[in-house]
């Protein structure tokens, strides 16, 4: 009996030892093919990166650019990128569509979108206000060139100050300036609400009590 009892336990050896056997090859066999899987991906998405550098040396030929790591959106189908463009600094999407093989970049938008902010942060920038303003930002519906009239600016003041005082010098510092504008959006908060103040270049001279009539409750 003891003979047949280690005769038994010997086969069920042989059998869990077969099985880890079989299930580390497996495992191998399933880590080489992720391996394989990942390797082709990125070199395919390498690919892809190699167009839009190429695209951008074609389409804008004075220009230096830098292309980030290519990924993937199978939302909106589509391979995109962050591009740099190294001589002025602006940084941009690019785009390549799964159906049309199209490649699509926004550098020329980003460029106009950063040069009117660049433009309007300049107004404000070593002014008596600049304490008083959170942000501003502004853009218009053309590429940016001297003299453009803004579409719109949005001039977030700080919580504190006279922020009729702070309104009426800022639309002061744009006339200065011939910042002309479809809109100028203040925006604050005073006494836990939040107010809006619109204003047009043709308001520019609006008197403080003027504006104050313009604010609204918002929230």
């Amino acid at each position: 009996m003891d003979g047949k009892k280690q005769s038994n336990e010997r086969n069920r050896s042989n059998r869990v030892l077969y099985r880890t056997k079989q299930s580390t090859k497996i495992l191998i066999s399933i880590i080489g093919i992720l391996i394989v899987l990942v390797f082709s991906a990125i070199m395919f998405l390498s690919g892809i990166k190699g167009e839009f550098v190429g695209y951008l040396s074609e389409r804008y030929p004075d220009l230096s650019f830098e292309v980030g790591f290519t990924k993937i959106d199978p939302i909106y189908e589509k391979y995109y990128a962050l591009a740099t463009c190294l001589d002025d600094g602006t940084s941009f999407p690019i785009v390549k569509s799964f159906n049309s093989k199209e490649i699509y970049d926004d550098y020329l938008q980003y460029k106009s979108r950063n040069q009117y902010n660049s433009k309007i942060q300049e107004v404000f920038s070593g002014s008596g206000i600049e304490s008083s303003i959170r942000s501003v930002t502004g853009g218009g519906k053309k590429p940016f060139e001297t003299g453009a009239a803004y579409e719109q600016i949005n001039i977030h003041l700080t919580n504190d100050g006279e922020h009729l005082a702070v309104v009426k010098e800022a639309l002061a510092l744009l006339a200065k300036n011939d910042i002309a504008a479809e809109k100028v959006i203040f925006t604050y908060e005073k006494d836990k609400h939040v107010y809006e103040l619109w204003v047009s270049s043709e308001e520019y001279a609006l008197t403080e009590e003027e504006l104050k009539e313009k604010v609204r409750n918002i929230k």
